[in-house]
């Protein structure tokens, strides 16, 4: 069994509970991918360059940041089955002032624009593939926005506990405290609150 076979069943279990299709659709869609390595803290995409991929994180996590002055914004967290792209510039093919780095060892299968957009264009499965790796990316963005408005540090700390324990694991603090949207030292006295 090469990757790509691999890579089309990674596929299918991950997007089965919103649209179950034939694995012969999803190995269509593995032949187009590319296979792309990146070290820890290694740059995947830059700010002020235009997103080129889509990518599903087949092993490894990716950090999608916005610099600031002096210091850096984690937007979002993304884990080993999900896809994790600079999504806005992807969509317009204009820069974006979006970085995205691997947060440790990570593989990539990533789409090109071109490749996605053909898909498109060769059945509506393609269009339903698109559609469901879209979706996916508007509710993550959406639910990280809901979290800051809705939620307070502690809560957005449990939440992020009870639903992916093992980024605390694999992924450092601060990167963890930028995500939820308080300070290095607001997150260590939070985990000591709630460790008493």
């Amino acid at each position: 069994m090469n990757q790509f076979t691999d890579i089309a069943k990674q596929l299918k279990n991950t997007f089965d509970p919103y649209i179950n299709v034939d694995i012969k659709l999803w190995d269509s869609f593995a032949a187009k991918l590319q296979l792309r390595k990146f070290k820890k803290n290694e740059i995947i995409k830059d700010a002020d360059q235009t997103e080129h991929y889509i990518n599903f994180i087949s092993t490894g996590s990716v950090g999608n940041f916005i610099a600031g002055k002096g210091s850096e914004t984690c937007i979002s967290l993304c884990v080993a089955n999900s896809f994790s792209s600079d999504y806005y510039s992807f969509l317009n093919q204009k820069p974006s002032i979006i970085y995205s780095r691997a947060l440790e060892t990570s593989e990539l299968f990533s789409l090109t624009h071109k490749d996605l957009s053909e898909l498109y264009s060769r059945s509506t499965m393609g269009i339903w593939i698109g559609k469901a790796i879209a979706e996916q990316l508007f509710i993550q963005r959406q639910q990280i926005q809901i979290d800051l408005l809705t939620l307070t540090a502690e809560e957005r700390y449990l939440k992020l506990l009870s639903e992916k324990p093992e980024i605390f694991q694999r992924v450092s603090l601060k990167h963890i405290a930028s995500y939820i949207g308080v300070t290095a030292e607001s997150l260590s006295r939070l985990r000591k609150n709630i460790s008493l």
